[in-house]
């Protein structure tokens, strides 16, 4: 059998076919933003996709609350994360953070953020969620 592919014999759905619809990615649409969240105390990195507001905080079942970005399983209850503790919004081609009003605040490069109020985020900033230290990496612009 050297030199040909073996022909498995598995049944084709008419469903399960490829259909060569186009998707906005192939049509000129802009890709996403690619956000990297480096939790400091673990070394660990949480990547996500920006395509539109995103809520970073803990999730609580009991309520049916869950953000997109849960850090509850990352020490975030120990470390003073809030529920809603912020937000990531797009305003044209930059990235923006807001606090959420939370309870032990946000810090961008060691300052205090004004809750509710937008903040630019760059590549290489450090935010602090109640103490959990966050590195944060832009691994994708979509305008450059």
């Amino acid at each position: 059998m050297s030199g040909k592919t073996r022909k498995l014999d598995q049944p084709r759905a008419v469903a399960a076919t490829a259909e060569p619809t186009l998707k906005p990615i192939d049509i000129g649409m802009p890709r996403p933003w690619r956000i990297s969240l480096r939790l400091m105390h673990l070394q660990t990195e949480l990547i996500f996709d920006l395509t539109n507001q995103i809520t970073v905080g803990r999730a609580n079942p009991d309520t049916g609350f869950f953000p997109d970005v849960d850090l509850g399983p990352f020490g975030g209850g120990d470390l003073g994360v809030s529920r809603e503790h912020m937000h990531f919004k797009l305003d044209g081609e930059r990235v923006n953070i807001e606090d959420n009003n939370s309870a032990n605040g946000t810090r961008l490069n060691g300052e205090w953020m004004k809750p509710g109020e937008l903040y630019p985020l760059r590549h290489g900033d450090e935010l602090t969620l109640g103490l959990m230290k966050i590195q944060v990496e832009l691994l994708v612009n979509p305008f450059f």
